[in-house]
Parts: C-alpha cells; structure tokens; sequence
C-alpha cells in the first residue's frame, strides 16, 4: 500500500502512544490547532478506530460533518478541496473522526486515498494512532511513509517499558525520523533524559500534568490548547521542533 506523499506540500505527522491512556489523542489535537497557528495548514485525522471517535473528546460529536463512514466510497483520486469541506471542525481545526455510532474501522485503501487527498490540497495530516499492537495495515504504510513520528510517553515505568517496544515497531514499519514527546503525569518517576537515552531518541517537549484537562474534557469543552496553556506551549515547542 502506498500513500502519495510526493504530491502538494502537506505532511504526515503521526501520533503514536507508547501505551494505553498516554495522552496522544490530545497532544495530536493540541499539535494541529499549534500547526495551524504557525500558518501551517493541517487535518486531524482519528486513525484509532474503531473506538468513541475524536469529535467526542474534542466536543464536536454533534457538529455535522462527515465521519469515516460516510467516507465508505472514497477511492482514487479524492477531491481534497470537497473533502475538507465536508469535515466538522475544531475551531479551526478539520477534524475526521471516527463515530460512536457506526464504530467501524475504515478500508484501508480509503484511508490512503483520503490521507493522500489532503496532501494534494496541501494540508498536512496530523494522524492519531493506536498503540503498535492496533494498528491496520493501511495506518502502518502511513508510519513508514510519516515525515516525522511522535512517540507519546508518559513517564512512568509502565509508559517507559511500553516505548521500548513501540520504538521497534516504528523501527519495523520504516519510520525515519522518530521523535520523544514526554507527559509527566502525577505521581512519575523515570527521567527524560534516562529515556531519551535508551531509546537513542530527542524529545521535543515535556507535556506537564494538568489536573483540569479532564473535567474539560467531561464537560464537552474538549481540551485547552490557547497559546498560554501549559498543553498548548508544549504543542508550540514541538511545531518550532518539527
């Protein structure tokens, strides 16, 4: 399977969790809102499917739009242009989720003929990933064709031992240039630096532990990614990295 990276000025950015619950849904949502304040055009795209679907932790689930299963019948050359028009937004994010309630995994020729598309209109795809052990075939072809991978760790002893695996993984799929995003959650104990060294990979920011994420995200606000937030400065120092 292969994606059409070579066309439009787009990236694939990929998001992938060292391990359950490590935050990378809303590092990659935080990442694409920063993108696109940096003036870089970018799509975020759920690729943890089947599961609640992205607009639901972003607070969009009852925004119209289109979701992977109305995107059933999106092959070949898709209209990039019509496809962005058709997704709910994030403010000023597009967003293409999966659905609570058709929660079916997407083909995975339409999921490369989609990612393709918004290249061609010259959006980058910022992409959540499951953990290594989910993935389909279709999101492995995108971590091997990916301009970068953030590996998502939370800095535990379990977040540690599971990076180590997904590191070889990535390693497995072709992934080129590899990149740390630490979460400090509370309590944590393992070291960045101690990481980065067994893994023999940079991290380009520590995400800080914040208590309010949560009960945002229950109240329907989706999480707060503003330039002064402690997750959206992170998502800003990982652009500047990027």
């Amino acid at each position: 399977m292969e994606i059409g990276t070579s066309l439009g000025t787009g990236r694939v950015i990929a998001a992938v969790g060292a391990c359950g619950g490590a935050g990378t849904s809303t590092f990659a949502a935080a990442l694409t809102r920063a993108l696109r304040r940096a003036g870089e055009p970018a799509t975020l795209v759920d690729l943890a499917v089947p599961g609640a679907g992205l607009d639901v932790l972003l607070g969009v689930e009852h925004e119209p739009g289109a979701r992977w299963p109305e995107l059933a019948d999106a092959r070949g050359e898709v209209d990039g242009s019509g496809l962005l028009a058709a997704l709910p937004r994030w403010g000023a994010v597009p967003v293409l989720s999966g659905s609570r309630l058709r929660p079916e995994r997407p083909d995975d020729a339409v999921v490369l003929d989609v990612c393709s598309a918004l290249l061609r209109a010259g959006e980058s795809a910022v992409l959540d990933l499951p953990v290594p052990g989910a993935w389909s075939s279709a999101a492995a072809s995108l971590v091997g064709a990916a301009d970068v991978v953030l590996l998502v760790v939370p800095l535990t002893a379990p977040g540690a031992a599971g990076a180590v695996a997904a590191a070889g993984a990535l390693r497995a799929a072709g992934a080129q240039d590899v990149r740390l995003v630490a979460r400090r959650p509370s309590p944590g104990r393992v070291d960045v630096a101690a990481l980065e060294r067994a893994l023999d990979l940079h991290a380009v920011t520590t995400v800080p532990w914040d208590r309010r994420l949560a009960g945002a995200v229950e109240r329907g606000e989706g999480p707060a990614v503003g330039h002064r937030t402690p997750l959206g400065r992170c998502a800003a120092e990982a652009v500047s990295a990027l």
